[in-house]
C-alpha cells in the first residue's frame, strides 16, 4: 500500500493534472466512437430502406406498366424460333420489352439487380421469368432468395421492404396484381459500410490530433498552474517559519489560483496587522502597567519609613495611603479593562434579552451618587414617561454607561450637571451629555481607538481604553456609539441599540442583573 502511495505520488500534480485531462479525453472520445459510428451506419441504413420505399411509391405507374408486357410468351423463345413464325417474333418482342423494362425500374428505383416472378398462385408463390436456362434460375434462386414473395402478396399495400438476413442488402418484394407477378428488388448496402469505415477513419485521426492537441495544452497549463502553487507554498513556509517580511507572489489571474493568492496576502496583511497591534498593546499595557506600579511601591515605601521610625508620621502616612488607594483603584481599572479587551478579541458570546433602558440607568446612576457629590457636580436622568425595551446584554450595556459617566464627571467643572436622556424613538437611546471642554474635531475619530487619550482629560490619568471597550461592546450587540456633532462645549455620546417588544410583566429583568 505505502510503495504504491509512493508510486503515485511520485508523478506529482502536474502528471496527475496531465494524466485525468488526457484521460477524459480519450474516455470521451471512445465513447463518443461507440455510440456514433453504429448510430451512423443504423441511421444510413434506414435512410436506404425509407429511400427505397418512396422510390417504389413514386413509381407505382411504371411498375403497373408490366401487365402490357406478355411476359408469358418468354418462355416460347427457347422454343420457336423467333424467324419462323409469327409466336416466335411476339415471344421475342415480349422478352425485349420486358428487358427494357426491367432497366427503366432498375435505374428508378437504383436498384442493383431486379427480377420479375410470375404468375403468382393462390399462395403467393411464383417462378422467375426472363431466364431461359433452368441452371441459371436455380443459381438466382440459390443466390437471392425469394422468402419475401408472400409477405408482399398479403401485405395492405402490395409491396414489402425489409434488410437481409445479414444486414448487407435492402430488399423489395413488390405485388403487381395487374400483371399477376412480384417484382424483386434488391440494392447492396455496401456504400454504407464504406461510408461509416470513412467516418471511422477520418474520426480516429480526428481522435490522435485531439490527443496530441490536449498534451500540448495540458502540459504547460499543468506546469504554470504547479509553478504559481509552488511559490504560494514556498511564501507559505517562509511565513511560518518567522519570515514575516516576506510577501506572497504577486498573481492577477482572474482564476481560483489567483484569488488563492490575493487571499494569501491579505491574511498576512492582516496577521501582521494583529501583530503589530498585539505588540503595540503588550507595550502600552506594560507601561500602562509600570507606572502606577512604580508610584505604589515607592508610596508603600515611604509609608514603611513613616511608620517604622522612631516618631511615626502619622499624617503623611494617611495621606500616602490615600495616594496608595488612588493608584491601587487605577490599577483594578486597568485589570478590568484589559478583562474586557480580551473577552471582545476572544469574541465572548453576549446575552440578548429585552431590557428596560430607564431602570437600567437609574441602577447605574445610583453607583455615581457619592463620586458626583464629592466633585459637586449633579447627574441627572431624564426618560419619556414610558419604558423603554432594548434588545441587548444587560451587563455590557451598564458597563457602557458607566464608561460614559465616569469620562464625563472626570472633565465636568464643579457645579455643572451631566444629564443622561433616555429616548425609544427612532431606535432606543441612551444619552450622556455633559459640560466640559468637549472634543477637539481632529480627536473625534481617536479617543475611540485602543490607548489613545484626548488631551482634554480634566487633570485624570486614564489609559484609552474607555471608549474603544464601548464602541466595540456595542457593535457586538449590533448597536453603535458615536459622538455627536456640537459647536457649544462640553460633549454628548449616544449609545443606540436595537428595539425590542415590551415582555410580559413576570418576565421583567431586575437592576441586579447590570
Amino acid at each position: 500500500m505505502l510503495l504504491a502511495r509512493l508510486r503515485w505520488s511520485a508523478f506529482g500534480l502536474r502528471g496527475r493534472i496531465v494524466g485525468a485531462v488526457l484521460a477524459t479525453t480519450a474516455i470521451s472520445l471512445g465513447v463518443a466512437a461507440l455510440v456514433l459510428l453504429p448510430r451512423l451506419e443504423t441511421v444510413l441504413k434506414n435512410a436506404s430502406k425509407a429511400s427505397l420505399t418512396k422510390a417504389i411509391e413514386g413509381n407505382r405507374g411504371d411498375l403497373n406498366s408490366l401487365s402490357r408486357i406478355r411476359y408469358t410468351l418468354i418462355p416460347l423463345t427457347a422454343i420457336v424460333p423467333p424467324k419462323h413464325n409469327d409466336l416466335g417474333r411476339q415471344a421475342a418482342l415480349a422478352a425485349s420489352k420486358l428487358a427494357n423494362w426491367e432497366k427503366q425500374i432498375r435505374a428508378r428505383l437504383a436498384a442493383q439487380n431486379l427480377t420479375v416472378c410470375a404468375p403468382v398462385d393462390a399462395q403467393g408463390y411464383c417462378n422467375p421469368v426472363g431466364q431461359q436456362d433452368p441452371a441459371e434460375l436455380a443459381d438466382i434462386a440459390a443466390s437471392r432468395p425469394f422468402d419475401d414473395r408472400h409477405l408482399a402478396f398479403v401485405a395492405p399495400h402490395h409491396f414489402y421492404v425489409s434488410f437481409s438476413a445479414g444486414g448487407g442488402t435492402v430488399r423489395a418484394a413488390i405485388y403487381i396484381r395487374s400483371a399477376d407477378a412480384i417484382v424483386f428488388v434488391r440494392s447492396s448496402l455496401d456504400e454504407v459500410g464504406g461510408a461509416v469505415a470513412a467516418v471511422r477513419r477520418a474520426f480516429e485521426i480526428a481522435a490522435a490530433v485531439a490527443i496530441v492537441l490536449t498534451l500540448l495544452v495540458a502540459i504547460p497549463l499543468a506546469g504554470r498552474l504547479v509553478r504559481r502553487l509552488q511559490r504560494l507554498r514556498q511564501a507559505a513556509l517562509q511565513l511560518a517559519i518567522g519570515g514575516k517580511s516576506a510577501g506572497f507572489p504577486a498573481d492577477r489571474a482572474r482564476d481560483e489560483v489567483g484569488d488563492l493568492a490575493r487571499s494569501f496576502s491579505i491574511m498576512q496583511r492582516r496577521l501582521r496587522q494583529q501583530e503589530e497591534a498585539r505588540r503595540a498593546f503588550v507595550a502600552t499595557a506594560s507601561h500602562e502597567l509600570r507606572t502606577p506600579l512604580a508610584s505604589l511601591e515607592g508610596m508603600l515605601e515611604l509609608l514603611a519609613d513613616d511608620l517604622h521610625g522612631d516618631e511615626p508620621d502619622l499624617e503623611d502616612a494617611s495621606a500616602l495611603l490615600d495616594r496608595a488607594r488612588v493608584q491601587s483603584r487605577r490599577l483594578a481599572r486597568l485589570a478590568a479593562d484589559l478583562l474586557d479587551l480580551s473577552r471582545i478579541d476572544a469574541e465572548v458570546a453576549l446575552r440578548s434579552e429585552p431590557i428596560e433602558l430607564g431602570e437600567l440607568g437609574r441602577a447605574v446612576l445610583a453607583e455615581f451618587d457619592l463620586p458626583s457629590a464629592a466633585r459637586g457636580v449633579a447627574i441627572t436622568l431624564s426618560d419619556e414617561g414610558r419604558p423603554t425595551w432594548a434588545l441587548a446584554d444587560p451587563g455590557s450595556v451598564a458597563r457602557i454607561l458607566r464608561i460614559l459617566l465616569d469620562n464625563a464627571l472626570r472633565v465636568a467643572p464643579e457645579g455643572s450637571q451631566i444629564r443622561v436622556f433616555v429616548r425609544s424613538t427612532p431606535d432606543p437611546t441612551l444619552v450622556v451629555s455633559d459640560e466640559g471642554p468637549g472634543v477637539a474635531q481632529e480627536e473625534r475619530a481617536l479617543i475611540f481607538e485602543r490607548f489613545k487619550r484626548g488631551r482634554a482629560t480634566g487633570g485624570e490619568a486614564g489609559f484609552g481604553l474607555g471608549l474603544a471597550i464601548g464602541r466595540e461592546l456595542a457593535q457586538r450587540m449590533g448597536g453603535s456609539l458615536v459622538l455627536n456633532d456640537s459647536d457649544g462645549p462640553g460633549a454628548t455620546f449616544t449609545l443606540r441599540l436595537q428595539a425590542a417588544e415590551s415582555p410580559s410583566t413576570d418576565r421583567l429583568p431586575s437592576a441586579a442583573g447590570v
